[in-house]
């Protein structure tokens, strides 16, 4: 389990820099802010009206680093917890 807990270390510091990047080009709170943060707490709650207007392109570009840094957390606490037991 010594390779497991020093794996989860490693994805614990790539989390944080995939947070610093999506903070970094986020930049100041902007229109999409309340999409962001439903993309990190719940995307099941997004629908149509969160979207409505909004180019798909950028759509991507904001919503991606986001998801994927959402994803890595989650998949960093799995380890953490596996790792524990």
């Amino acid at each position: 389990m010594g390779a497991s807990s020093s794996s989860s270390s490693a994805g614990s510091s790539r989390a944080d820099e995939l947070w610093r990047r999506v903070g970094e080009a986020a930049g100041e709170p902007t229109e999409l802010t309340p999409l962001l943060e439903k993309v990190r707490d719940g995307a099941w709650r997004i629908t149509d009206a969160d979207v409505a207007g909004l180019d798909a392109d950028a759509l991507y570009e904001a919503l991606l680093p986001v998801a994927f840094a959402t994803a890595e957390e989650k998949r960093r606490r799995a380890y953490e917890a596996i790792d524990a037991c």
